[in-house]
């Protein structure tokens, strides 16, 4: 997807004719072939049944390991990450229902920067609930589930948050002032029964600070995530644009809004200062972006889909090749003690370490005494990284099944031990 603005410019292309992955990629590559290789030795038949009764056959093999084994190359964890990253979440005051969400990083290593406009409705594995959107995440779980839910999809550690409401907006947006910004389409609302009214005309337009609050917390007639995207990355080009020769006052304009951001986890201060760090870089070091997806029906819900590859190339093209494990190790959580919403706690506890959560769901009973760790291959990085995994999760036996899969790397069956350890 291509970037958006001359502030997207932030990434260079290759020298080469041809396109260079980054690590992501060849380690998403080097998965694929491994994972070919593999399942190139089962019978045409059996992989038949196998995309028939996939679900089945995934629970069976945490439920019953036996002790045939394959070898499987995995990556090491992942080490210090050099990028910065700060999640804005844009709620309503009166309802407190999220709106938007965007990520603002700065790599300090290669001096870059990046705003990621983050789609609220994408679909994600959401730890200890299943496939949903990301706003469900936040509904259910408040902030604590979002934050985990995002960086499960995006693979990137997400340092810092801010929630800022439509009345905090405000304010902020009050210190930084008008701005001429060029909204990208017509937004329309609904106005009575049948009939709407236009809010914004598509064009460059000077837009007071109420204004552009508006502009950034209106969902138009179509509730369309995407489209509300456009006019957040519009926004943020008009931000820099103004005070791109000014950093200073853009950072003292952030300080001097402290209360509207006093809803998050660091100092505005350090806010205002990883704002400052990316309005003071060159346009071709900067990158003002809409996250990569596709509308998909999930359930009768229109929700974001995101395609691994395509993602993978954009986190390396935007926010930078250091800012996520080169190979996570995928993981499914099952439910084995019957405690509503477990998959959470045992998924803070291992993403950020190099383990991605892909599925999360129910055993088949919930009378699991101890937490089982099932691997699915016999060598010294698979050992290696159950053991991680045990270490991360403060207990758990390690087991090997027979029962075999290309869909994850392990199944962590939580028992009622675990309960012990909340």
């Amino acid at each position: 997807m291509p970037l958006r603005g001359r502030h997207s410019e932030g990434y260079r292309e290759p020298e080469s004719d041809q396109p260079q992955p980054g690590p992501r990629m060849e380690a998403l590559k080097r998965r694929k072939r491994v994972r070919f290789l593999r399942e190139t030795s089962v019978a045409m038949a059996v992989m038949a049944v196998l995309l028939i009764v996939l679900s089945v056959v995934i629970l069976r093999a945490a439920d019953e390991p036996e002790d045939d084994r394959h070898d499987r190359a995995r990556a090491e964890s992942p080490t210090e990450d050099p990028v910065n990253a700060i999640l804005f979440v844009g709620t309503r005051e009166k309802t407190s229902e999220m709106v938007w969400l965007t990520l603002v990083t700065h790599d300090e290593g290669q001096d870059r920067g990046s705003v990621v406009y983050i789609p609220a409705h994408t679909a994600v594995e959401v730890p200890g609930r299943g496939l949903q959107s990301l706003v469900d995440a936040h509904a259910s779980g408040g902030i604590p589930l979002l934050l985990i839910s995002t960086e499960n999809l995006l693979g990137i550690d997400i340092d810092h948050h801010v929630e800022l409401s439509d009345n905090a907006a405000k304010i902020l947006i009050g210190r930084t002032g008008t701005m001429s910004v060029d909204v990208p389409r017509e937004v329309t609302v609904k106005l009575g029964a049948s009939a709407a009214r236009v809010v914004f005309e598509a064009g460059p337009q000077r837009l007071p600070s109420d204004l552009l609050v508006q502009l950034l917390y209106t969902v138009g007639l179509e509730g369309d995530d995407e489209e509300l995207g456009g006019r957040h990355l519009a926004f943020w080009d008009a931000l820099f644009d103004t005070y791109e020769e000014t950093p200073k006052k853009l950072v003292t304009a952030f300080e001097g809004a402290g209360p509207a951001l006093s809803d998050s986890d660091t100092e505005p201060a350090e806010i205002a200062a990883q704002i400052g760090d990316i309005v003071r870089l060159d346009g071709q070091d900067r990158s003002i972006a809409l996250l990569p997806v596709q509308q998909v029906s999930v359930g009768g819900s229109e929700l974001y889909a995101t395609a691994e590859e395509e993602l993978l190339a954009f986190l390396e093209a935007t926010v930078g090749d250091a800012s996520a494990p080169t190979d996570e190790i995928e993981v499914q959580v099952l439910n084995g003690n019957g405690r509503p919403g477990i998959g959470q706690e045992v998924a803070d506890r291992l993403i950020g370490h190099g383990f991605k959560v892909v599925i999360s769901s129910n055993a088949r009973h919930f009378d699991y005494d101890e937490t089982l760790i099932i691997t699915y291959e016999d060598s010294d990085e698979a050992d290696a990284i159950a053991e991680q995994a045990r270490s991360l999760i403060g207990l758990g036996e390690v087991q090997m099944s027979a029962n075999q899969q290309g869909i994850v790397d392990l199944t962590i069956v939580v028992g009622k031990d675990f309960l012990r350890t909340l």
